[in-house]
């Protein structure tokens, strides 16, 4: 009896935390498209598309939707992205060969630890 009421506890909390809903979902589809586009670009050097989708990936956080979610740790996040995200369009623009690959990692790296924080704050939900 007890664990089925802690059972029902954890999900019911899991659903309370921080949720991505359908506005947040698209806009994550979208950047996940960039995202692939943009690593395509990086390892074939096409800086046309490198600088044309890291240009819409910044661009995709002013979107309304990217900030639907209201938590200052997501907000440290997403400018923690966005930073990455410029200096990626500006080795792009430079068409710089070793910058280019690092900066795109790092976007990476933004991507990972912030779906980290958003897992962890739901399971501590």
């Amino acid at each position: 009896m007890w664990r089925r009421l802690a059972m029902v506890g954890a999900v019911l909390g899991l659903a309370a935390g921080p949720r991505q809903g359908p506005e947040l979902r698209r806009v994550m589809q979208d950047k996940l498209v960039h995202a692939q586009k943009i690593l395509e670009a990086v390892v074939t050097s096409d800086w046309i598309s490198l600088e044309t989708h890291s240009r819409e990936l910044e661009q995709l956080t002013s979107d309304p939707r990217w900030t639907v979610l209201k938590y200052p740790e997501y907000a440290q996040h997403s400018g923690a992205f966005v930073q990455a995200v410029q200096a990626l369009h500006t080795a792009a623009a430079q068409r710089d060969l070793n910058k280019t690959p690092e900066a795109y990692i790092a976007v990476t790296m933004q991507c990972v630890a912030c779906h980290r924080y958003l897992a962890r704050a739901r399971i501590a939900k």
